[in-house]
């Protein structure tokens, strides 16, 4: 990894900040987005989303919050593990929706169409290597599709100037109705609630 990041500012930690591979359930309706906002075991490791989060933060910094969170942390070795202000997130989320963009569109075949693949069980059978691998593949463009969507929404809801306008926000209306059992009510609804919110309440 390099040591400037995507603004070109010279970021001691960046080359230290480990990202873990997405992981996915193997089993049929059970893949897991992962958590966007701290370690997890559904995310299929200890470590989740937030690595990836902390390492996009870096990416995303200026020279002056580089700076400032630098003085704040002089000895963290991941202060960016935690949001810096709502122009980093929103500069952050960016990063992460254009990669996953690029990535999901690597694919060779849509979610429907891998969906509609396992329909078939008799080109598809149960525990079958090409099932296995249809699986494997349908896991990750979920997760893609989730940080698309999570970017989307997330980066609206902090363009908002205070919390009562969030409330006012069709989106945040959207995610509050959302089912918290379903994986993208559950997840979203807690990165709105453990980043967003607390960044439009400090005004960062």
């Amino acid at each position: 990894f390099p040591i400037k990041n995507s603004n070109g500012v010279n970021v001691d930690f960046l080359n230290k900040i480990a990202v873990s591979r997405c992981a996915y359930e193997p089993e049929d309706a059970k893949v897991k987005n992962i958590d966007a906002t701290t370690d997890t075991e559904a995310s299929g490791s200890k470590r989740g989303g937030k690595e990836m989060f902390t390492y996009c933060r870096a990416l995303a910094l200026s020279q002056d919050e580089y700076e400032r969170i630098r003085k704040a942390n002089p000895s963290s070795k991941r202060p960016t593990e935690k949001p810096v202000s709502r122009s980093n997130e929103k500069r952050a989320l960016k990063i992460i929706k254009n990669a996953a963009t690029r990535a999901l569109g690597l694919f060779g075949s849509t979610i429907e169409e891998d969906e509609a693949i396992l329909m078939d069980t008799v080109k598809t059978p149960q525990y079958s290597w090409y099932r296995n691998a249809v699986l494997a593949r349908l896991g990750e463009k979920r997760t893609l599709t989730h940080y698309i969507r999570l970017a989307e929404s997330a980066t609206s809801l902090l363009s908002c100037s205070s919390v009562k306008k969030l409330e006012q926000h069709k989106v945040f209306s959207e995610l509050r109705s959302a089912d918290r059992k379903d994986e993208w009510g559950y997840y979203a609804n807690k990165y709105v609630d453990k980043v967003v919110i607390p960044l439009i309440k400090a005004k960062k």
